[in-house]
This record gives C-alpha cells, sequence and structure tokens, in this order.
C-alpha cells in the first residue's frame, strides 16, 4: 500500500506522513519545492506540481489513496481529483471548518472548497472529507506573541466558543482514513472534546504560569490590523471564518474523532500544558 500526499509541506502535511509512516504505510510525496519535504525511509519525494496533471498522475500510479492538503485554486483542487480518479485511488480531501466552505463566502479560499467539493461529489471514486475546526497550533503560532509581551490573549470570536482541535489528532484521522475501509462518501467534522471561550484560555494561562492574562476582543480595524499582520496572505479566509465564529458556529463538539480513532481528543488544556514555554513572559521564556 501507497499513500500519494499533495501538500506535505506544511505542517499538517508533515504530521500525516509521519502518522503514515508509523503504520509501515509507503508514502509518495508531490512538492514543488522537493528539499522542503524531508525525505527517509519509505517516504518518495516527487518533483512536481498539479500545474502538470500528467506528471503528478505518472506519479501516483499504483497508489491506492491520495491525501489532498493543499491551498490552491480551484483549477489545481480539481485536477488533484481527476489523478484520483484517473489511477483509481481514493481520495481524502482536508476542507477547512465546514461552517465556513460556502457558495456565497467572502472568502476566495472557501468558495474554492466549495466548488471542488461539489464537484468531487459528481466524481466516480470514492473519497473522504475532513473538516477540522481551528487549530490548537494556531494558538502558539499567532498568539503566543502578545500572551509573552503582555500578557493579552487576542479574541477574535467575539466571546464566543471555538472547539479547538490538536493537529495531532487531525493527522491520525486522516492515516486511519487513508488506510482503512469504511469511511467513503463520509465528511468527519474534527473538534476537541469542548469549545471554550478565549477568555477561558486567558484564565487556563493564567493559572498555569501564575501570571495575569486577560482575553482582548478585537473588531473593525483592530481585527483588520491583527490580521494583517499575523496571517497575511490569508486575511480574507480567516476574517470570514472568525465572523462565523462570532455568530456561533465554531461551538458545534463532535465524536467524529474518537468515532475514527477510537480515543478522545486532545483536551486544549493539555496542549498549553505541554507548550507553555511558548507563553511564558519574555522576561521568563
Amino acid at each position: 500500500m501507497t499513500v500519494f500526499v499533495i501538500g506535505a509541506a506544511g505542517g499538517l502535511g508533515q504530521l500525516v506522513v509521519r502518522a503514515l509512516r508509523e503504520r509501515d504505510v509507503e508514502v509518495a510525496v508531490l512538492a514543488r519545492d522537493p528539499e522542503r519535504v524531508p525525505a527517509g525511509p519509505g517516504v518518495r519525494v516527487v518533483a512536481g506540481d498539479l500545474s502538470d496533471p500528467a506528471s503528478v498522475r505518472a506519479a501516483a500510479e499504483g497508489c491506492t489513496s491520495l491525501f489532498l492538503s493543499a491551498s490552491c485554486d480551484v483549477e489545481c483542487q480539481s485536477a488533484a481529483v481527476d489523478v484520483a480518479a484517473d489511477v483509481g485511488a481514493r481520495l481524502v480531501k482536508m476542507s477547512p471548518w465546514q461552517a465556513a466552505v460556502r457558495e456565497d463566502s467572502p472568502a476566495p479560499g472557501a468558495r474554492h472548497h466549495w466548488i471542488t467539493e461539489r464537484y468531487l461529489a459528481k466524481r466516480d471514486l470514492p473519497y473522504t472529507i475532513l473538516s477540522p475546526n481551528y487549530p490548537m497550533q494556531e494558538l502558539i503560532r499567532h498568539y503566543a506573541p502578545e500572551v509573552r509581551r503582555r500578557g493579552v490573549l487576542v479574541d477574535p470570536a467575539g466571546g464566543r466558543g471555538v472547539s479547538v482541535v490538536d493537529e495531532h489528532d487531525v493527522a491520525e484521522v486522516a492515516a486511519r482514513v487513508l488506510v482503512e475501509p469504511g469511511h467513503e462518501g463520509r465528511t468527519y467534522a474534527l473538534t476537541g472534546p469542548a469549545a471554550p471561550t478565549f477568555a477561558e484560555l486567558a484564565e487556563l494561562l493564567a493559572g498555569l504560569m501564575s501570571v495575569r492574562v486577560s482575553a482582548s476582543e478585537l473588531a473593525g480595524p483592530e481585527l483588520a490590523a491583527w490580521l494583517a499582520r499575523e496571517h497575511r496572505p490569508w486575511e480574507a479566509e480567516l476574517d470570514a471564518l472568525f465572523g462565523q465564529f462570532r455568530e456561533g458556529a465554531g461551538e458545534a463538539v463532535t465524536e467524529d474523532v474518537h468515532r475514527v480513532t477510537g480515543h478522545e481528543p486532545r483536551p486544549v488544556a493539555d496542549f498549553l500544558k505541554a507548550h507553555l514555554h511558548h507563553f511564558l513572559p519574555d522576561s521568563e521564556g
């Protein structure tokens, strides 16, 4: 069994490759820049991209499953769907949180995913869609600096809860769906076990570090400035997602991680404890 991975240069893609290798599954990785993707035992790196579907199709021959986690337009996502259909592989596609995937979304990327999912449903191939909520790892990437500097946790969700999920749980779900039967035609909404507000996350961090941490709700120009600083070039995508969160669309908690993996998803408290050094005040970190 060999799994073809598109999008392994990103953090989640690398976790999926690792989870597959832990199961002794051979992996072929498509990479625009092969140097960004670490090769290793059981991992074959193929240079190329979806703008040349014929070369991708040749590289994917013999693969039993294809994992698509690529932030690209409808044309390139549809090309990946076609490659999977042509080589007879099952397709596992990463999508944003489903509340944001709408035909009328103000975010181009979310609209692209909506169109691709409609296209995928019309093709004759087994597929599964994975739709994780906001990753816990984003708390480190985009929120920890303000906590370290000012003791402030930015709240773009307007005081509403968000069922943040650990990317390691998402990767394990992906690996299982790629190699196990019984997931065809399903969409799994992947969440953590609870939907804390950012104020509750700030309180949790304060207790863990024994320092004052407060949540600061952002809206309007302040939110736009923060998005431009922390999320370029994905400001429009995140603004649309956070708009959904402010309406409560991020509060859903599902059993899908447990349903696929057999274990409960990681609580955010455990995640923060394990990564607390990222949030410690600059004088201590």
